[in-house]
């Protein structure tokens, strides 16, 4: 069975931007707290175990800051919520001004490093599986789209780079939550149809499949969670005990959405 529509997360799904973002979150924070020393490369290990707990990008330069303070890691797992509020109400900045500076620097960043170097940003950014292999997959259901809070520009500078084209990409300038991007796309299709499409939709943040879980008109959504990316362990495991979401390794995803379960 082929979907009419397939939805994927971007990072985390089709892309690895670990080390993008390791360095963007750096740089920001040199520009949001100037006067602190720079966090090293010996914290990216650390940044890549936690980084299943971020669910908006504001966070990582948060989250790096936890760890170059020497936060507790299992903390961070356990409840990285109040970790995280924590530090944002240590901060002389009130919570939604730093909020608002954080995105928006992380995003100048990422456009100054593009500007300037734009194949050494292209180079942080690494497809899960082969190129071939991606083209193939999504050009198997009738339209294929990205649904990510990314800026959507900084997705399509990536896919464009690796020749791989979709029927659409929608990022975090849409400004809504990602099951209005799957309702929209349903009445979308059922408007130019007559019917209502089959709907597949890949993520790797187990919260927000199990959110889709919650609003009935979209029960009939066929809901994967993507083993290979930023989730933990303990995600995993209770998407296994989930009745509504499916898990899916990298490679029966590159095998086909025909070999999906």
């Amino acid at each position: 069975m082929t979907p009419d529509i397939l939805a994927l997360d971007f990072d985390g799904v089709l892309c690895d931007g670990m080390r993008e973002y390791f360095e963007t979150s750096r740089r920001t924070h040199l520009r949001v707290w100037p006067n602190e020393k720079a966090p090293d490369d010996a914290l990216f290990p650390a940044f890549r175990a936690l980084r299943p707990v971020i669910l908006s990008g504001w966070e990582m330069p948060i989250l790096l800051r936890a760890i170059a303070r020497g936060a507790d890691q299992a903390a961070i797992l356990r409840s990285w919520d109040e970790v995280r509020e924590q530090l944002v109400r240590a901060e002389s900045l009130p919570g939604a001004d730093l909020v608002r500076t954080l995105q928006h620097t992380l995003d100048e960043v990422r456009r100054e490093w593009i500007a300037n170097d734009c194949d050494g940003w292209l180079g942080q950014n690494v497809p899960y599986c082969r190129l071939d292999e991606l083209r193939r997959v999504v050009g198997e259901p009738e339209r294929t789209l990205v649904v990510t809070t990314k800026e959507g520009e900084f997705a399509r500078l990536v896919l464009d780079s690796w020749n791989v084209a979709l029927a659409g990409i929608q990022g975090k300038e849409a400004g809504i939550h990602k099951c209005d991007n799957l309702r929209a796309l349903v009445a979308d299709f059922a408007s130019a149809h007559g019917r209502r499409p089959t709907l597949w939709f890949v993520e790797d943040r187990l919260e927000t499949l199990q959110h889709v879980t919650t609003h009935l008109d979209l029960d009939d959504v066929r809901l994967f969670l993507a083993t290979w990316g930023y989730n933990t362990p303990a995600a995993r495991e209770a998407a296994s005990r989930d009745g509504r979401v499916r898990l899916l390794d990298l490679d029966r995803f590159r095998r086909g959405v025909s070999s999906w379960p």
